[in-house]
């Protein structure tokens, strides 16, 4: 056996070691490297062995001589990178210690996996009455008990013991990357109360519990805290009461909204966004002005402008643009004076109902909108090139109906049909409109409905008529209709919609053979 190769031998279990050391400075095994130097290390064990008989003056030698040099050289990277991190974690920990020394969490110590200090900054030595060396390497609870005395622990009270049972068990609660916020409350080695807020988190090595270490700040001045803690209550209720006055706004059913007068902008909640066909809940002051009708913006003006400490409420009613027609709205409001920082105004907004007809309390129909709604749909669909048809449906015999069955019957029957007619004739780009009490308006867009309302119509000329049955109770629906086509009756929606509203006159006469009439059979 020749001792020579275990030269290289040493090399290799060094730099398993080194490579070992890396890891637990950075956290990670490599154990692709540990295999290579493990693997360098059980290849020179039988060179050893053999080398005067079978190696030395061989092939196998100049192997052994180039592997020998890649030891070396492998050793002597890992030395360079053992030492350039380690001289950086040394350099790091100490600009470490001495930044939180150099702020407000001035309270640290660590404690190794067998409960003995390790470090500990100079304000709680203080605390405890000795100096680090002093403590160094004592185990954390036998120094506890000898110097302070614990009354509670994250607003719980308790003492010494209880909390050394607590810290028996942490070794096998810790898990890595683990981090907790404590406040623990303790009288000093004087007697006096200190209150310590740290955040602890284990240590681990390679995936092995090694100790903890906790990094906090030292509190003896508790009328500043009693401050403190009574202005972060203040605060967590104004962020509460922000919390509910929002959800108040969004569950509303009004358009509720504050006006910022000196930043210039309005915030609605969704309703204010939907009654106002704004596209989102702010919106530039001067971009909402844009929308009231001249005529009506200097009353709106003038009304806001005449709030004072005495009179801080106001109402009015102006025409607002909305999606190219203007609607009326009624707008209340009260100047919040009290405020002495800023210019705000609370309000809410509702729109005005302008309809002739009654409601009747079926979403289907109270729904529907009216005919500035129908105009602007009409123009979209021209000015899309659609080829469709506007019907003008009145539902005739309703207040015959009223009159002999009342008027919940007749209700019934009027959203039944108007179900019955959405299913039958609308397609996605139709629209159905309520232009009065027994007026609707659709507009026809699929080639085959239309078709299905001529043919209906050529056949039977109360085609559009309903039978309907209600217990006991058995009636007709009449049902008068007049139709227009886009492009050949009308270049315009306008023009359309009067083109309807004359067949519809037609259709009306006791002397047309007809409940239905085409404008272009009249006027072709």
């Amino acid at each position: 056996m020749s001792y020579y190769p275990l030269f290289p031998f040493i090399l290799a279990l060094s730099t398993w070691v080194f490579i070992i050391l890396i890891g637990v400075i950075d956290e990670k095994p490599y154990r692709f490297f540990q295999v290579i130097a493990i693997f360098l290390m059980l290849l020179y064990i039988p060179i050893a062995l053999f080398y005067d008989a079978y190696v030395a003056g061989t092939i196998l030698e100049t192997v052994y001589m180039y592997l020998s040099m890649v030891s070396i050289i492998v050793f002597i990277a890992t030395s360079i990178v053992v030492f350039r991190k380690g001289l950086f974690t040394k350099n790091h920990y100490h600009l470490f210690i001495k930044s939180i020394k150099a702020t407000k969490w001035n309270a640290y110590y660590v404690i190794d996996h067998k409960g003995r200090i390790k470090e500990m900054s100079d304000s709680l030595c203080e605390e405890f009455g000795f100096t680090l060396e002093q403590i160094k390497d004592k185990a954390f609870f036998d120094i506890v008990n000898r110097s302070i005395r614990i009354t509670s622990f994250d607003g719980v009270e308790t003492n010494n013991r209880a909390m050394e049972t607590y810290y028996e068990d942490y070794p096998r609660i810790a898990k890595p990357k683990m981090s907790e916020e404590h406040e623990m409350l303790f009288q000093n080695y004087q007697g006096k109360p200190v209150l310590l807020h740290t955040v602890e988190q284990p240590i681990f090595i390679l995936g092995k519990y090694k100790g903890r270490i906790n990094i906090g700040e030292r509190r003896s001045d508790f009328d500043l805290l009693s401050i403190e803690k009574e202005l972060k209550t203040a605060e967590q209720n104004l962020e509460s009461m922000r919390l509910k006055f929002i959800a108040t706004l969004e569950l509303s059913d009004e358009g509720l909204f504050y006006m910022d007068l000196d930043e210039r902008y309005i915030w609605g909640n969704d309703q204010f966004v939907q009654m106002t066909g704004i596209p989102q809940n702010t919106i530039d002051l001067d971009d909402f002005r844009k929308l009231i009708k001249d005529e009506d913006l200097q009353t709106y003006l003038g009304v806001l402008s005449g709030l004072t400490a005495r009179k801080q409420t106001y109402k009015t009613t102006y025409r607002l643009l909305k999606q190219g027609y203007y609607i009326w709205v009624k707008e209340s409001g009260k100047r919040i004076f009290e405020d002495k920082s800023s210019n705000i105004v609370m309000g809410s907004l509702n729109v005005v109902q302008t309809s002739s007809y009654q409601k009747i309390n079926i979403s289907e129909i109270d729904g529907l909108l009216g005919q500035p709604e129908l105009l602007l749909h009409l123009d979209q669909l021209v000015n899309a090139n659609k080829h469709f048809q506007l019907a003008l449906i009145e539902l005739s015999s309703i207040p015959k109906i009223n009159e002999s069955y009342g008027r919940e019957i007749g209700n019934m029957l009027l959203g039944e049909y108007i179900k019955k007619l959405k299913g039958s004739f609308m397609s996605e780009s139709s629209s159905l409109f309520r232009l009065s009490g027994l007026v609707f308006a659709i507009t026809i867009v699929d080639p085959r409905k239309m078709d299905l309302l001529k043919q209906g119509i050529q056949a039977n000329q109360t085609y559009m008529n309903l039978q309907m049955n209600y217990g006991s109770i058995k009636t007709d629906l009449e049902v008068m209709i007049g139709i227009s086509r886009s492009h050949s009756d009308g270049a315009t929606g306008t023009l359309i919609y009067q083109h309807a509203k004359d067949a519809l006159m037609v259709a009306r006469n006791p002397q047309y053979q007809s409940n239905a009439c085409y404008y272009h059979e009249i006027h072709g």
